[in-house]
């Protein structure tokens, strides 16, 4: 009988988590060589690489259109062996607010 099973309370698992992180065992990241206003990026991962393509730089417009973004066509990788970034070279349109996908094969 499966109801037997559920209320058997010598058949229970118990977990217990450890919310305690050892912050000693992060290192930081190169940052993107981007400047710190940079957002509206799309990323993704093909193996040991991370790939972020456009985005927005400038300060963000207002609803009356104030301010000043540019949209980007860059494309960088992020080599997760070696630590270090590349820029690839740019995609034809600009774009930002969009979604990147990767695929192996």
């Amino acid at each position: 009988n499966n109801n037997n099973n559920n209320n058997n309370n010598n058949n229970k698992t118990t977990m217990s988590v450890d919310n305690e992180v050892d912050l000693t065992l992060w290192e930081p990241l190169p940052s993107i060589p981007k400047p710190d206003d940079f957002r509206g990026y799309a990323a993704t991962t093909i193996r040991d690489t991370v790939y972020i393509s456009g985005g927005l730089l400038g300060s963000a417009l207002t609803s009356r259109g104030e301010g000043k973004s540019v949209v980007q066509n860059t494309l960088f990788a992020y080599n997760m062996e070696t630590r270090q970034w590349t820029e690839l070279p740019k995609m034809k349109y600009c774009r930002w607010g969009h979604r990147l996908v990767g695929q192996v094969g």
